[in-house]
């Protein structure tokens, strides 16, 4: 009984070093807090986040989505998204391209080359160093703690205790694994920067060169019919200027013809 206790003393102990691990936090002077601790600039091992916008307007968008595509390939980047819009003036396509992050100035001065007007141009890099070194370190005390639960469970026979393991080696693997799809998630952005690019061209057709004749007659008597509603309601908000111009009409009347019988 007393090993027991023990062995279940040991797992609490395991099981809050588990949770500790990602929410562990120091104590510190405010003098060390007021340190910048951000790594310096000139470390070989910083990781970056970065990502590039530009919009412009090409002559011809078929073509030049043509050509973006083929710049891709000639630069080792993905497309990973590709819509195309038609609004009233214009049709619009957006890009989102993955590059590694030395091409990535290369292949944006490439893509720019289709424009004949920039609308707007940005490129951002965010430092998420510390992320990464955090959720590294916290990798690496799950698969410490997980390590503990599997010599515990080749050391005991005891059936009660290996129930007892497995479930806490199950909460620290579903743990390990959230973390591990970070890293990834955190690699994917470092290792790849990513282009958002949108290129439109000008529409110079005017609606009536761009839909059929039965479109435009619909619109027509639709038109028509709400010109006669607005007319309507106009003529209502104006009846105090109807009654002073009718009643104007009249007294000139009546004045004319009252002369004519004076003369």
């Amino acid at each position: 009984m007393r090993s027991y206790l023990y062995f279940v003393f040991a797992l609490l102990l395991l099981g809050t070093m588990s949770c500790n691990s990602g929410t562990e936090t120091e104590q510190v002077s405010p003098a060390v807090a007021s340190l910048d601790l951000a790594p310096p600039q000139s470390l070989p091992d910083r990781k970056l986040k970065k990502e590039a916008t530009i919009r412009f307007q090409v002559q011809d968008l078929r073509e030049s989505s043509t050509k973006i595509e083929a710049l891709a390939a000639t630069y080792g980047a993905t497309i990973t998204n590709s819509q195309t819009y038609s609004q009233e003036e214009l049709i619009e396509s957006n890009f989102t391209i993955k590059v590694t992050p030395e091409k990535l100035n290369t292949l944006l001065t490439a893509i720019q080359g289709e424009s004949i007007y920039l609308d707007n141009k940005s490129i951002s890099a965010e430092d998420v160093t510390l992320q990464y070194v955090d959720v590294e370190a916290r990798i690496k005390a799950k698969q410490a703690v997980k390590q503990k639960y599997l010599e515990l469970l080749n050391k005991t026979t005891n059936v009660q205790e290996i129930l007892a393991i497995e479930v806490e080696l199950q909460k620290v693997q579903e743990e390990l694994e959230v973390v591990q799809a970070q890293m990834k998630a955190l690699q994917q952005q470092v290792n790849y920067s990513t282009i958002n690019l949108t290129m439109y061209q000008l529409v110079p057709a005017s609606y009536s060169d761009r839909t059929s004749f039965s479109t435009r007659t619909i619109s027509a008597l639709s038109g028509g019919w709400r010109l006669f509603k607005d007319l309507l309601i106009g003529l209502v908000y104006i009846w105090p200027l109807l009654i002073v111009a009718v009643a104007a009409i009249v007294g000139v009347r009546w004045y004319k013809g009252k002369r004519r019988v004076t003369i």
